[in-house]
């Protein structure tokens, strides 16, 4: 499953955001470490561009929640970027980053999302840092407010090479073809093996097995797809069964054998997969707690060595005491013969001698062997000698013990107080807001009928689409609001439906229309069966994506309410939030909010329900009808006043 934005993601993603451009920053919010909003009123329209958690950037449709106090950071960058104009927005070279350039009546400042490792979000100005999310120190380069900025070190660009340097920057590895393109191509392992696929190259092959013909292949395949990605985007989600497990820019032929859904933008196709995909457990893992134990380990490790070490230099000199006299005798010989005798005829005199291993004349060295230990001497120095030497580099290790010890016992404290903060962490994260369940059928708008039926309806043109040509069968019915380019909206099993369930589902079809942004108090819409429902045009007809032609009787339900309730439900064993008809609502929770099109801003609402239901506010966000609403009662639930 992906987990966070890739290089090609972030090309894409570049493209998007020259929608920003010409616009002007409004407001900056930041919560939770890594996650920043910046809003801007862009030409085309307000926009909202998110750093969610340092490793995803993108343009959501709704704003997700967001404090109601600033942080200093969110408040340092509204005074310095308020009303801010966009002049560009570019990626730097091939890298994970985005640098974005806003001016203001007195200054130029570059904003620069930094997404990869953690994460980061820098404001820079004439190359010096003003202000960024987290400080850090590398080798090649320091992230510090006040420091010069400087960018990671270069790596090899395929947006910008040419045959030539991508030969030079493949052919001398000595990796397969795959890691050599995931590496040397900078293209990363996902990208590098779609582009061994499509150039129908063997990935696991020698780099320096294929020739220069098989390398230009490889070159123009990678050239075409990074120049589709910024032409010709085609996002989608691809899904494993239920689970969404990848999002792209593009179609990938490594997922030819998952279920492809396709988006208009890469930014939608993020936000729903961020959305859809399965909740984290509890987080029982810390990677610094776990990085701490690691290094006790390693610790232990080479603490339990260096007692070894001491130990044994202490028992070999003892040893050469226990056997004083043969071991005097033995150097003593061969201190008499090293000093008349080449290095030939000293081994050949020693070679035979007892204790006898090897000898190391470059280093004045021998190697003998007393009680079953081998020891090494210096055949130039006495048995005193030589025993001062290995006592001596036992207490040199008794200092490494001690120091060795001290560093254990500062990693056992702050395993300790890492320990006491993830405790922390874990209480104050079962305090928030979880999501429930996800089901498939959140993609789009959804309710559960009185009878227990599934209706889903669509969002946009798109989803629209795909409910009639993924999800409308024949034991089906389809619903329509009396309204111009209102929601498909079909009920599953509809056949067996009474007229009461069919009028829920007219009632969900009207309030999903443009009727509720329009406030009208109620409407009409109609149902009919599959077979009714075409694509296919007739002369003179025009079917716009998302419409579709109606031949037949229509089934009209008039004067219906434009209402509806946002409930607590069970389905399927688990607790769901869900926007019904009112009567539908009324027969299936105890716990429900009843609501009409009025003045109250959408996101108002969104959390003030999340708060009631204890669900994210972009849980809440997703099922409310499109417009604001006004509160007509609450059931079994306080609203909190805002």
């Amino acid at each position: 499953m992906k987990k966070e934005m890739n290089a090609v993601d972030i090309l894409a993603m570049s493209k998007e955001m020259q929608a920003l451009v010409g616009g002007f920053v409004d407001k900056v919010f930041h919560w939770e470490g890594r996650n920043v909003l910046i809003r801007v009123n862009a030409p085309e329209g307000r926009r909202e561009l998110l750093l969610r958690d340092g490793k995803w950037l993108y343009m959501p449709k709704e704003r997700p929640e967001t404090p109601d106090t600033p942080s200093n950071f969110a408040v340092h960058l509204r005074k310095m970027l308020s009303n801010a104009r966009v002049v560009s927005v570019e990626q730097r070279e091939f890298d994970r980053i985005i640098v974005m350039k806003v001016t203001t009546r007195t200054s130029t400042y570059d904003i620069i999302f930094e997404v990869f490792a953690d994460g980061n979000l820098l404001v820079v100005e004439d190359r010096k840092i003003v202000n960024c999310l987290e400080q850090k120190t590398w080798k090649h380069r320091d992230v510090r407010i006040g420091a010069q900025y400087q960018f990671p070190p270069s790596r090899f660009n395929p947006l910008s090479s040419d045959l030539g340097t991508f030969l030079t920057a493949v052919k001398g590895s000595t990796a397969d073809v795959v890691r050599t393109l995931a590496t040397s191509a900078n293209l990363g392992g996902q990208y590098a093996e779609e582009v061994c696929l499509r150039a129908n190259i063997d990935k696991s092959r020698k780099a320096r097995q294929l020739t220069d013909d098989e390398w230009a292949i490889i070159f123009k395949t990678m050239a075409s797809m990074l120049e589709s990605v910024k032409e010709r985007q085609e996002p989608v989600i691809y899904y494993d069964g239920d689970v969404p497990v990848d999002v792209s820019p593009q179609r990938l032929s490594q997922h030819s054998s998952l279920e492809a859904e396709p988006y208009p933008s890469l930014s939608e196709a993020i936000d729903e997969y961020l959305y859809a995909r399965p909740s984290d457990e509890e987080e029982l893992r810390d990677e610094e707690l776990e990085r701490l134990k690691r290094q006790l380990e390693q610790q232990s490790d080479a603490l339990i060595r260096l007692e070894a070490e001491a130990l044994a230099l202490s028992e070999v000199a003892n040893l050469l005491y226990q056997h004083y006299p043969q071991v005097t005798k033995f150097l003593a010989y061969m201190k008499e013969k090293a000093s008349s005798s080449s290095w030939e005829e000293l081994r050949d005199a020693v070679s035979k001698l007892p204790f006898f291993i090897s000898l190391e004349p470059q280093k004045d060295q021998v190697v003998i062997r007393i009680d079953g230990k081998n020891v090494r001497l210096n055949y130039k120095a006495s048995l005193e000698e030589n025993a001062d030497i290995l006592f001596n580099e036992g207490k040199e290790l008794k200092e490494k013990l001690r120091g060795a010890e001290a560093a254990m016992a500062e990693t056992e404290r702050r395993i300790e107080e890492r320990a006491k903060q993830c405790e922390e962490q874990r209480r104050e994260a079962k305090k928030k807001v979880r999501p429930t369940k996800q089901f498939w059928f959140e993609t789009y708008r959804w309710f559960v009928t009185v009878g227990g039926r599934l209706v889903i309806g669509g969002r946009d043109a798109r989803s629209n689409e795909q409910i009639v040509k993924k999800h409308l069968g024949q034991n089906d019915r389809y619903a329509h609001a009396d309204v111009h380019g209102a929601a498909s909206v079909i009920i599953k099993d509809g056949s067996s439906a009474d007229e009461e369930e069919m009028r829920e589902v007219c009632i969900f079809a009207l309030a999903s229309s443009k009727a509720w942004t329009a406030g009208v108090g109620e409407g009409s819409a109609y149902w009919v069966l599959p077979d009714q429902v075409s694509k296919t045009p007739v002369a003179g007809e025009f079917v716009p994506k998302g419409g579709f032609i109606i031949r037949g009787k229509r089934n009209y339900f008039h004067h219906l309410p434009m209402r509806l309730a946002i409930g607590e439900v069970q389905y399927e064993g688990s607790r769901k939030i869900m926007t019904a008809p009112e009567a539908t609502m009324k027969s299936m929770s105890s716990k429900y909010v009843v609501i009409e099109p009025g003045e109250t801003d959408r996101g108002r609402i969104s959390s003030q329900l999340s708060k009631a239901f204890e669900v994210p506010e972009e849980e809440i966000s997703r099922i409310l009808p499109p417009g604001n609403v006004r509160t007509v009662e609450a059931i079994g639930i306080q609203l909190e006043e805002k």
